[in-house]
């Protein structure tokens, strides 16, 4: 009798170690990390020199993504491959000199929109270059208060002519890694 029972204990262990590996199998995804620092969980399909393609978790439609917008990816096996660097690293949380100017629209791709920025030039400057350089100073340290990384410049307008006082106005939309807190303004 003590024979069987310790049979069929051993049975029952059996039954739960295996099952409990099949349940591992079936949540089993790997991590695709963009160089904006946004993680997407899923399974790869394929990996060639220009795109990633993927199937989300949880998700039967296969996507894709270029490669130059993935920084690395962790597979379920624990195998890493690194492709980019991270679009950002951590600084100083008030350093205006980090915040990146750009006028291409592919650089902000997957970044949250925080809201548009716009500034003007100080009036002590003296050359169409200093007004811009201020001009370009003032967007970055509105920029760094919004929270934002990178501003995606839409407009630059300078103005004044010889023998006057140059000035520039920037404008441009801010993004950063997190969501806006509150909707951006249009």
């Amino acid at each position: 009798m003590q024979r069987l029972h310790k049979g069929f204990i051993f049975v029952f262990a059996l039954l739960l170690t295996s099952g409990a590996g099949w349940a591992q199998d079936a949540v089993r995804v790997d991590t695709i990390i963009l160089v904006s620092g946004k993680k997407i969980l899923g399974k790869i399909h394929g990996v060639s020199s220009i795109k990633v393609t993927y199937y989300p978790q949880n998700k039967t439609k296969q996507e894709e993504l270029a490669r130059k917008q993935v920084q690395k990816i962790l597979y379920s096996t624990g195998r890493k491959e690194v492709f980019n660097k991270p679009a950002f690293e951590m600084v100083g949380e008030r350093d205006f000199k980090t915040i990146v100017l750009t006028d291409n629209p592919e650089e902000v791709a997957g970044l949250y929109d925080l809201g548009k920025v716009e500034a003007k030039s100080s009036k002590n400057a003296r050359s169409a270059k200093s007004a811009q350089q201020s001009a370009d100073i003032r967007l970055q340290k509105k920029a760094v208060n919004m929270g934002a990384y990178i501003v995606l410049i839409i407009k630059r307008e300078s103005k004044g002519g010889y023998g006057e006082i140059p000035t520039h106005l920037v404008e441009g939309v801010a993004y950063g890694l997190d969501p806006p807190k509150e909707q951006p303004k249009k």
